[in-house]
């Protein structure tokens, strides 16, 4: 008697008319999404997912791919970021394999690494993330060589010609001519190496010349 009362109360709680809205929008915003009518998808499957509390896999990720399209980078990434908890490990792989481009495409390359660790992990049948993982590693870890060369390679220390430019160019940037302090560095740079014991130097002379010139 006790579970056909419990039974009762459940169907009462039971909303047919919720249920019947929710499967309408999901087909709506299935076929938006299918047509490529991103903006009409990214709608529907905010308000199922928001209004209606729906949290099933396919809402979330096609939610998230919505945004994408539509160039809407911080929705998308929250999004992704929720699809990326999902129980289905096909769909935080997919999510997570997402975060990593944008993270990409942010210059934040370590992250992006870790991402496509994770959606790999997640699903290693994700070929994408795999191919995307190994050409960041390599990338990375060819950075990462030429970076310990580099160091090895810079001079230990300037020498007299060195010192003697450096506060040449330190005397043109104090009337703010920066294109010729940047010139004379470089230029003395050919003629002698231990002027790229002032590299950083140069480097920031060079970003300020570029600044100047898109002025």
């Amino acid at each position: 008697m006790k579970y056909v009362l419990l039974a009762f109360i459940l169907l009462q709680m039971i909303d047919p008319s919720r249920i019947g809205r929710i499967n309408n929008m999901r087909g709506e915003a299935r076929e938006a999404y299918v047509s490529g009518d991103y903006k009409t998808a990214a709608t529907l499957y905010r308000y199922l997912s928001d209004s209606l509390k729906v949290e099933e896999d396919e809402v979330l990720i096609n939610l998230a791919n919505s945004y994408f399209h539509l160039n809407d980078s911080a929705n998308a990434v929250s999004s992704y970021q929720a699809a990326s908890l999902s129980e289905n490990s096909r769909i935080r792989s997919k999510a997570q394999q997402q975060l990593g481009i944008f993270n990409h495409q942010h210059g934040k390359m370590e992250e992006a690494l870790a991402n496509f660790k994770a959606a790999i992990k997640a699903d290693k049948n994700n070929i994408d993330a795999k191919y995307n993982y190994e050409l960041l590693k390599k990338k990375l870890d060819e950075e990462k060589r030429k970076q310990e060369e580099k160091e090895r390679n810079r001079p230990k220390e300037p020498s007299a010609y060195a010192k003697r430019l450096k506060a040449q160019a330190d005397n043109l940037l104090t009337q703010f001519r920066f294109a010729e302090a940047e010139s004379l560095m470089t230029e003395g740079a050919k003629k002698d190496q231990s002027v790229l014991f002032y590299e950083d130097y140069m480097n920031r002379l060079r970003d300020i010349v570029t600044i100047n010139k898109d002025k």
